[in-house]
C-alpha cells in the first residue's frame, strides 16, 4: 500500500511538470508569433514625408518661396509653373498657363497661383475664384496625415465679405471642406476624420493659417486638388469670395502585409502550437 502510494505520490509530480514545462513552451511560441507579426506589421509603414513652407528645409525646387520675403508685413514672388519639395510632393496650378506664387502675410508663407494672364484675378498669391492647385502625393496610395491651408479669414477682415473656406478634393472622389468660424476656429466637413488646428488666427496681425489632421482618416489616394468654396450670393469674382494658401503637408506610405504573409505567419503558429500539444498527449 505505502508502495502504491509513493508510485502515484511520483506519477502526480511528472504530470504537473509536464503541464508546466508545456505551458511554458506554449507562452514561449505565442510570444514567437507575436514577434513575428509585429516586425511584419512595422515593416508594413514608412517614415513620413512632409514640407512646410514656413521653413526654408525640405521645399526642393520650391526653395525660390523661402528667400525673397520681408520679416513681416505682405510680400510676395512668381516662382516656376510647378514645383517639386524635396520630399517628392509635386505642386501644380490651374488654369493652363498660370504659374506658383509664394506670398507671406504676418510671418506665414504660402503658395497660391499667381495673378499674372491669361487669367487675372484680384489676389495673387493665393488660390482664387476659377483657380486650383493640385498636390501630388510621392507615393502612389500614400495616407495624408495632415494639411495646412493659410490666409483663410473672417469677414471684415482685409476687405472679405465672407467666412473664407477651403474645397479638398481627392482623385478618388472624397471631399471636405474647411471653412473659418471664427479666430482662431474653424471646422472640416469630411465626416470620417479631421481635427482642425488654428496655428495663426483669422484677424488683420494673423495669418489665417490652420491644419487639418487626418482630413481623410486612413483613406489612400494619388492626388487631391485644392478649390476656393463659392459663395452665390457675392461677385464671384471679386476678393469677396473665398481665397487661400497651401502652406503645409505631411503623408505617409501604410502598406499593409501581403495576405499571403500573415497565412505565412498563421501556419507557422498553427504547426508550433500542434507540435506541442503532440506531445503533451504523448507525455
Amino acid at each position: 500500500m505505502k508502495l502504491n502510494k509513493q508510485f502515484t505520490a511520483i506519477a502526480k509530480s511528472l504530470t504537473v511538470s509536464n503541464l508546466a514545462k508545456e505551458m511554458m513552451n506554449y507562452k514561449k511560441s505565442l510570444a514567437f508569433i507575436g514577434l513575428l507579426t509585429s516586425s511584419a506589421l512595422a515593416l508594413s509603414s514608412n517614415p513620413a514625408q512632409a514640407f512646410n513652407f514656413n521653413t526654408s528645409t525640405d521645399l526642393g525646387s520650391c526653395s525660390a518661396l523661402a528667400s525673397p520675403f520681408t520679416s513681416s508685413g505682405l510680400s510676395s514672388t512668381t516662382i516656376k509653373p510647378n514645383c517639386k519639395t524635396a520630399d517628392g510632393f509635386t505642386i501644380t496650378p490651374n488654369p493652363e498657363g498660370k504659374e506658383l506664387q509664394g506670398k507671406k502675410v504676418n510671418g506665414i508663407i504660402g503658395v497660391g497661383v499667381s495673378g499674372k494672364k491669361p487669367v487675372r484675378d484680384v489676389v495673387g498669391g493665393e488660390i482664387d475664384y476659377g483657380e486650383s492647385i493640385v498636390l501630388t502625393l510621392p507615393n502612389p496610395k500614400d495616407v495624408l496625415e495632415s494639411i495646412g491651408l493659410s490666409f483663410l479669414y473672417r469677414p471684415g477682415v482685409f476687405a472679405d465679405k465672407v467666412w473664407e473656406a477651403a474645397r479638398i478634393t481627392t482623385n478618388t472622389g472624397l471631399k471636405g471642406i474647411l471653412t473659418v468660424t471664427g479666430q482662431t476656429s474653424a471646422t472640416w466637413s469630411f465626416p470620417d476624420g479631421g481635427l482642425v488646428t488654428n496655428l495663426s488666427p483669422s484677424k488683420g496681425n494673423g495669418g489665417g493659417y490652420y491644419d487639418i489632421t487626418n482630413p481623410f482618416g486612413n483613406a489612400k489616394f494619388d492626388f487631391l486638388t485644392l478649390t476656393p468654396f463659392t459663395y452665390d450670393l457675392v461677385d464671384q469674382k471679386s476678393s469677396a469670395n473665398s481665397d487661400f494658401a497651401l502652406a503645409h503637408a505631411t503623408a505617409v506610405a501604410k502598406a499593409v502585409p501581403e495576405p499571403t504573409a500573415i497565412a505565412g505567419l498563421g501556419l507557422v503558429g498553427g504547426l508550433l502550437l500542434t507540435t506541442r500539444r503532440r506531445k503533451a498527449i504523448q507525455s
